[in-house]
């Protein structure tokens, strides 16, 4: 059993020294999370509240949402909320389909993808994202494109 004390008490004294270390070093804060960045979950509902209607109200693309009730599009608001609450690190849930599945079939085109991301920089500028935010948002939201777009017509 003596054999079994010597690797222990090393064990033990490196774990220790490694605490020490460690506890001694200055404590660099994390950074935020993007979700707390944009403000939360108010700030994210409000933002996609705006968007949405603009979407909705959009000549080109409302012609996606025709014949939705209002409580299809009270859906469609909350699934965003919380897809956009999910990937920038926010604790909701996410409701909604894969964006493939969602969108699959529809023929959605280019230009429309780009009349939508054109909405949604038009609300980030809106309430005043800052320039960071707003590239990191972008980033995750085109990154969203191959599973979207099914018509290249640009």
């Amino acid at each position: 059993m003596s054999f079994l004390r010597k690797p222990l008490r090393s064990g033990l004294f490196a774990s220790l020294a490694l605490l020490a270390v460690t506890l001694t070093l200055p404590v660099v804060a994390q950074d935020k999370s993007l979700y707390e960045r944009l403000g939360g979950y108010d700030a994210i509902s409000a933002v996609v509240d705006d968007f949405a209607a603009k979407l909705f109200a959009d000549p080109i693309v409302g012609k996606r949402f025709f014949g939705m009730s209002d409580d299809s599009r009270q859906g469609f608001r909350q699934k965003n909320k919380n897809l956009v609450c999910r990937v920038t690190g926010g604790p909701c849930k996410v409701i909604s389909r894969s964006a493939a599945v969602t969108h699959g079939g529809l023929g959605i085109k280019a230009s429309e993808f780009n009349i939508v991301v054109q909405h949604l920089v038009d609300t980030l500028n809106k309430f005043g994202v800052p320039e960071k935010e707003h590239e990191e948002l972008l980033t995750i939201i085109g990154s969203l494109r191959p599973d979207i777009v099914e018509v290249e017509d640009q």
